[in-house]
Formats: C-alpha cells, sequence, structure tokens
C-alpha cells in the first residue's frame, strides 16, 4: 500500500466537500484559518461554495473536478475533507483511477468518505486516513488527543494506538476465541457501516479477505444496526476477515418499545450478535462520530492485534 510522504510545514493542502455542502460562507474562512494555523497552505475547492439540492456540495461533476485537481497538481501535498454528509457514491463511476493511484496525496476523511477509502485502497493501492475533517471536527473538537493522534498517523511508520482516558478496549466475545490465539493481523479496512452495507453488489464494495475491519456509525436505530450488521453476514464479509475493530456508535438507541423493562441497548445488540463469531471482535476503539475524541486510523496499513492485552499497533 502506497502512503504519502508525510505533510511538512509550508504544503498545500486542498480542501473539498465530497459529499454534503458547507452552507455558511464565513464557515470557508474559518476552514481556511484552521489550516493555515497548522502551519500549511490552504487550498479552497470549488465544492466549498456549491449547494445542490441541499445535501450536495454541487454537482457530481465539480466534486470529482475538485478530487482531479488536488491529485493531479503537483503543488498539492495534502487533501483533507471538510464535512461528510451524503452522495460521495455519486462519484466512484466518475474518478479517473489511473490519475489518483500516479499521483498519491495524503487524503483524510471519514463518514461518507468511506466510500473514498474503499475505491481509493483497492483500486489506486493509495493508503488513506480515517480521521477528523476541517469542519466537522477542527472547529471545535480538535482537542490534544484527537489532534496527536491525527499528526501521528500522519507521520509515524509504526505507532500503537492510545487510549484516552477512561476509555479502555475490551474482547466483545473472549469466550469464543481459543487461548491459543495471541495475535490476529491484517490490514486494516473499514469505516462506517452504513456506507459500507450499502457497497455490497456493487464494484465498489469492500473487500475484507484476510483483512482487519473497523465499523463506526452514527444515529442509527437499533433494528437499523442489526439489518445492516447481518447483512455483512450474508454477504460473507465477516467470514472473510480475520478479525473486527468496533469504533464509536454515536447516538445509536433503541427507540423501540420493550416489555417488562428489558433493556436492550447498543451493548446488548453487539453482545447477541456477535454471541457466535469465532474471529475476535475488539470494542470501544474511539473512532467515529462520537465527540470529543477522535483516533485517526490509517486504513491499508498493517493491523497487529494482541489480544490478551489488546494492544494495537499499525505499520505502514
Amino acid at each position: 500500500m502506497n502512503f504519502p510522504k508525510p505533510l511538512k510545514k509550508g504544503d498545500n493542502v486542498f480542501l473539498l466537500c465530497p459529499s454534503s455542502p458547507v452552507i455558511a460562507e464565513e464557515d470557508i474562512k474559518k476552514c481556511s484559518e484552521i489550516i493555515e494555523n497548522m502551519g500549511y497552505n490552504a487550498v479552497i475547492g470549488k465544492s466549498l461554495y456549491e449547494n445542490y439540492g441541499g445535501y450536495m456540495a454541487g454537482s457530481a461533476k465539480i466534486r470529482v473536478d475538485d478530487l482531479h485537481e488536488a491529485f493531479s497538481r503537483e503543488d498539492i501535498k495534502g487533501i483533507f475533507c471538510v464535512k461528510g454528509g451524503y452522495s460521495a457514491s455519486q462519484l466512484l463511476d466518475k474518478l479517473d483511477y489511473n490519475l489518483i493511484a500516479n499521483n498519491p496525496k495524503v487524503f483524510a476523511g471519514y463518514s461518507d468518505i468511506t466510500n473514498l477509502h474503499i475505491v481509493f485502497n483497492q483500486k489506486c493501492n493509495l493508503g488513506t486516513y480515517h480521521g477528523p475533517m476541517v469542519k466537522s471536527n477542527m472547529f471545535n473538537d480538535f482537542n490534544e488527543y484527537t489532534e496527536k493522534s491525527f499528526f501521528e498517523a500522519i507521520e509515524c511508520s509504526e505507532w500503537k494506538y492510545k487510549e484516552p482516558e477512561n476509555k479502555s478496549l475490551s474482547l466483545l466475545n473472549a469466550k469464543n476465541i481459543n487461548d491459543s490465539v495471541s495475535h490476529i493481523k491484517g490490514i486494516l479496512t473499514g469505516g462506517n457501516l452504513a456506507i459500507i452495507a450499502a457497497s455490497l453488489g456493487t464494484p465498489y464494495e469492500i473487500d475484507t479477505k484476510d483483512k482487519i475491519l473497523f465499523l463506526e456509525d452514527v444515529d442509527e436505530k437499533i433494528g437499523s444496526l442489526d439489518r445492516m450488521l447481518t447483512h455483512l453476514k450474508y454477504s460473507g464479509k465477516l467470514d472473510d476477515c480475520n478479525g473486527i475493530i468496533l469504533g464509536n456508535f454515536a447516538d445509536c438507541k433503541n427507540t423501540y418499545e420493550t416489555i417488562n423493562n428489558q433493556i436492550y441497548e447498543l451493548d446488548e445488540l453487539l453482545k447477541d450478535f456477535f454471541g457466535n463469531y469465532d474471529k475476535p471482535v475488539i470494542y470501544g476503539m474511539e473512532s467515529g462520530h462520537a465527540k470529543p475524541y477522535m483516533a485517526t486510523l490509517p486504513l491499508g496499513a498493517e493491523c497487529k492485534i494482541n489480544i490478551k492485552t489488546k494492544e494495537i499497533t499499525f505499520t505502514k
């Protein structure tokens, strides 16, 4: 997997919205200021000024043109997504994957950007970063943990996942894992569960064979999570992977009425669903939509997990 050279002070970073629009024009100025304060030069894509249908940052052509410009320009060293939302999947059949593969850049984002992570990893052999976005995370929530994790991922060739205080990892299905299994490893892939499930059956579906699958989501009902996980199971993606890491599932609650005051929330769903699964499921990684902490994950890097200690190491 090709991970581009780390960014350095003075580099040009291209800002774009592959999915939903930035609504307020003052936010565009703030995006630029944040990047400048990091020591980079902000290059603003046309998609930041576009709003089509309320949920798209301009037409698919405008967003594709932004991506093609960012990857083709030699003076651009990094590409930061400003926000997620909806509609990045519209771009997948219009991208020049040879152009992207031949001009690797540091690429960061998450949520709907999972659409792009999957194809950049699989079609372009480009390592990417499941990490904070400029408007979504850097306006108010770019705390010390999130910032340190972001730059550590971009700059280091090998590092260990660090848990925020009082946010420990657990092995969800420990009773199913043979005591002789001490480590698992594989290329890290994944992202937003809803996007991954929607990709199945298309030319852009995720490949989990012999990989470590990371999953997170936001604002989904328990029943929807159940349906999407079951879809992954029936498609063979959970059997294909070597293990699973579960990030946070922000505001994913049970809105259904239970009887006898039964408690059935996210933890209960996950324990039921993975109750008979015989590969390690690591639960509690602080990466996804929940605030304030967000660990940046190198999609396409090797991920090694010590099952006994829950230590996770990434190697590019």
